[in-house]
């Protein structure tokens, strides 16, 4: 648990910036492969066309690219932003189609001018700041009104759900343009909303050829998550490995500390028998010394008493 909270504090502070491996481009070529396969069969069976597979197979294509070769994603953008205008306009979903032309194209010309590392799936590296999110949240309600209003004066029959998801999709391309990692919240939010749109717009109308449409969205969906998780694991991985060699390094630590200790003890502990010996060898020769004194002391006064009695005797016999 520790691991994946530190993964996600990390990421959403921008400081994970993981790179492509081979498995995840084998999960990519996996992803492309089914969604391609089950196309091709709604094609053959006659429920989507032609051009609903090509903007389903660009689309894909353009999503693993974009964050890869900028070139090939630019022109990628191009193609898929004038099929989806054409099929978005046709379903009078104008604000979504208005953005893969207006805007989804200049934002991939911007990011050509990026500094962004060739071959890195994800190049997230800021996060926003407490007083520029007050800024984006003000630019976001601003643009969703921009976006109701037009609809509205288009005849959209997807108002809301046509200006949320046009919204949400131009606030995750500016934020990935932009290198932010918020853009995944975003990001996330913008692809389920345009999957609701387009399953509104399946019933609405009766047309099938949605699913292909709806597809790409979720082959984006999947994408991103499978980004998220790919990230997780790698991230998890790699913590595990520091965390153990941490863990050995501060074992090595608290042992050359635990024997530093043991030298300081057993040092003071030889003082201590040192000092405890001089102690007693001088409290010995104090106590000699105290013998000695008694035994001189009693001497004298022994002596001094013979004296006195010898002169004692002498005065007796003189007097007699």
């Amino acid at each position: 648990m520790i691991g994946e909270y530190r993964f996600f504090q990390e990421f959403f502070d921008g400081q994970i910036v993981q790179e492509e491996t081979d498995n995840y481009k084998m999960l990519k070529i996996i992803l492309f492969s089914v969604f391609s396969a089950v196309g091709l069969f709604l094609v053959f069976v006659g429920i989507c066309n032609v051009a609903e597979l090509l903007l389903l197979e660009l689309g894909m294509i353009w999503n693993i690219y974009s964050g890869i070769n900028r070139k090939l994603s630019l022109a990628l953008g191009v193609a898929v932003g004038f099929i989806y205008f054409f099929f978005a306009s046709n379903f009078n979903v104008y604000a979504n189609a208005l953005i893969y032309v207006a805007i989804y194209i200049p934002l991939q010309m911007v990011a050509i001018s990026k500094d962004y590392t060739e071959g890195s799936f994800v190049q997230i590296k800021k996060k926003i700041t407490d007083y520029n999110k007050i800024l984006f949240f003000t630019f976001l309600v601003l643009l969703f009104i921009v976006f109701l209003m037009f609809d509205g004066a288009m005849g959209s029959r997807f108002v809301v759900f046509d200006s949320l998801s046009a919204t949400l999709l131009v606030c995750a391309a500016i934020l990935r343009n932009e290198r932010y990692s918020e853009y995944y919240i975003f990001r996330i939010s913008a692809l389920l909303a345009s999957i609701l749109l387009w399953i509104l717009i399946a019933i609405e109308y009766n047309y099938t050829g949605a699913l292909l449409i709806l597809f790409m969205y979720v082959s984006y969906l999947i994408y991103d998550l499978s980004d998220l998780v790919y990230q997780h694991l790698t991230y998890k991985s790699q913590y595990t490995v520091e965390m153990e060699k941490y863990e050995k390094a501060m074992a090595e630590e608290i042992v050359d500390e635990k024997l530093k200790v043991y030298n300081k003890l057993k040092d003071s502990d030889v003082i201590k028998e040192e000092n405890l010996k001089k102690d007693v060898v001088q409290k010995e020769a104090k106590e000699e010394t105290q013998k000695e004194e008694k035994t001189t002391k009693k001497t004298t006064s022994k002596t001094k008493s013979t004296k006195k009695t010898a002169t004692s005797k002498k005065t007796k016999t003189g007097t007699k």
